[in-house]
């Protein structure tokens, strides 16, 4: 689903700029307002993953990024859907750090290596994958029932991470 976030402004680009009355500078406003929060969040996720725990941040953060698409699939105007891009941002950046996290707790020091490649392989293989999805749930809903459906499922995901996972095996 992070992929779903990351892919939308490029997957939605005509629809939007339609929609919002922008060019092609707004779009590409909208979507790097998406990677600025992603990059300051690097260095204090560790540490939130650290003291809170990462199941906990990954649950709070994805509850974050599923409002975010909400928000922007609301927006009535361009200077809020990028305000909501941030959040969208903000809330997926915990997602990488924290799954190194877990990873660490969860597999031999043997095996990082392998689960680390194969968590990017899958993130990868997500990219791939959302760009059609997307594509057509919006041909189906439009841009803006698109984003609100990413945006409520990520929230049920974020509410299964928040029971299911466990920041350490035992």
């Amino acid at each position: 689903f992070v992929e779903f976030h990351r892919n939308s402004p490029a997957v939605l680009s005509l629809r939007l700029m339609a929609d919002l009355k922008a060019g092609p500078a707004l779009i590409g406003l909208l979507a790097s307002a998406y990677y600025y929060p992603y990059a300051l969040m690097q260095l204090p996720t560790g540490l939130l993953a650290d003291s809170w725990g990462p199941r906990r941040v990954v649950s709070l953060f994805f509850c974050l990024a599923g409002l975010g698409s909400i928000a922007f699939g609301l927006a009535p105007t361009s200077g809020l859907a990028i305000a909501a891009r941030v959040v969208v941002g903000l809330g997926v950046s915990v997602i990488f750090v924290s799954t190194l996290k877990f990873l660490t707790r969860w597999f031999r020091p043997a095996d990082y290596a392998l689960m680390t490649g194969l968590f990017l392989s899958l993130g990868n293989l997500g990219g791939l994958f959302s760009a059609a999805p997307l594509a057509y749930l919006s041909q189906g809903m439009g841009w803006r029932g698109a984003s609100v459906a990413i945006g409520l499922a990520t929230l049920v995901l974020a509410l299964a991470m928040g029971f299911l996972l466990r920041n350490r095996p035992e």
